[in-house]
């Protein structure tokens, strides 16, 4: 609700804009307390008690009607996880083993932090121990791209040394990079309530929440990628004939993206626009070339080759995306 107030002056020097009551009140306000104003970039005030904040949100129920799917209800468990519940509360209609099953399954490989506290024949309990302010969503950024060019380097490797990849291995570190991402999403709902300040996750203006959220998302397709790279190789038939050139073009790519995500952590607006006008164009023609090569010197493999260079393709745009982001946040 918006309150309309008149500025007073007093002693010829200070300016006086009085609060509404019922905030005052709502929010343990006497006279002498002290409260807190955040001078924000866009020239608006953010007013909010020094010693208290929005409470966490504590708990929440999800009641399974029959015939609901089990992807909705996965999806309701998510949704409650990333708005910030401490304790998810699942009730069932009716004793389902498969049900429980499959949650128990997308915690394990979806979700940190979040531990089983009580399951009988008809409810789950599921307690969120995990704190935000815990791991700052710079740690996460990195984290997730270390985890991406881990299997590009692995890639890498198999190519070099014609060795197997295994997709259990990729699936698993793809589940990591989906744990930091929805980890990171938490994170930014949660500053933006104010449950806890913005500098307590590593951000320092609220429009930065937008940004940071788009390279999350920038990020986890990047690692999708990474692992259908991956899975791509393993259908190779000659890796020995097609290394040279992937091999050059997964290194290439990698530092592209390393480097992109650096310019935006250090704001380096010169660096993005360089990275985009010189070394993007030069990787994309690389891709046109060894994918003319390759198609001609391995028929056979044409279908496997431009999926894998597709994906390439796909990384570099992303990471476009990401300096992209990187202008913008410094133009605001």
């Amino acid at each position: 609700n918006k309150i309309v107030r008149r500025v007073q002056l007093t002693g010829g020097s200070t300016f006086i804009v009085s609060i509404p009551k019922e905030w005052a009140e709502k929010m343990n306000i006497d006279k002498g307390s002290l409260v807190v104003l955040s001078l924000e970039s866009d020239g608006s005030i953010r007013l909010f008690p020094s010693t208290k904040r929005p409470e966490p949100l504590a708990s929440t129920e999800i009641r399974v009607k029959k015939g609901m799917s089990q992807g909705s209800v996965l999806r309701e468990i998510m949704s409650k996880y990333l708005t910030g519940y401490k304790t998810i509360r699942v009730v069932f209609p009716s004793e389902d083993l498969e049900f429980k099953k499959a949650i128990r399954d997308i915690i394990t490989r979806k979700l940190i932090g979040v531990e089983i506290l009580h399951e009988d024949s008809r409810e789950m309990v599921l307690q969120i121990l995990v704190n935000v302010e815990d791991l700052p969503i710079s740690s996460i950024l990195m984290k997730m791209l270390d985890v991406s060019l881990s299997m590009l380097s692995d890639v890498r490797l198999a190519l070099e040394n014609n060795e197997k990849i295994l997709p259990s291995d990729i699936s698993s570190r793809d589940d990591i990079i989906d744990k930091l991402y929805l980890y990171g999403l938490r994170q930014l709902h949660t500053g933006l309530r104010g449950i806890i300040s913005l500098e307590e996750i590593g951000l320092q203006r609220p429009h930065e929440v937008l940004h940071y959220a788009m390279v999350l998302k920038n990020l986890e397709r990047i690692g999708d990628h990474s692992v259908s790279i991956a899975l791509s190789i393993v259908e190779l038939k000659d890796k020995k004939g097609i290394a040279k050139d992937l091999v050059a073009l997964s290194d290439k790519t990698a530092q592209f993206v390393k480097a992109a995500l650096s310019a935006f952590m250090s704001r380096d607006k010169d660096a993005a626009n360089k990275l985009l006008d010189v070394d993007a164009v030069e990787i994309k023609s690389f891709e046109n070339e060894i994918f003319r090569k390759l198609s001609q010197e391995h028929p056979e493999e044409v279908s496997t080759i431009r999926s894998i260079i597709g994906s390439y393709r796909r990384i570099l745009e992303y990471g476009t995306d990401i300096l992209e982001t990187t202008i913008d946040i410094q133009n605001e």
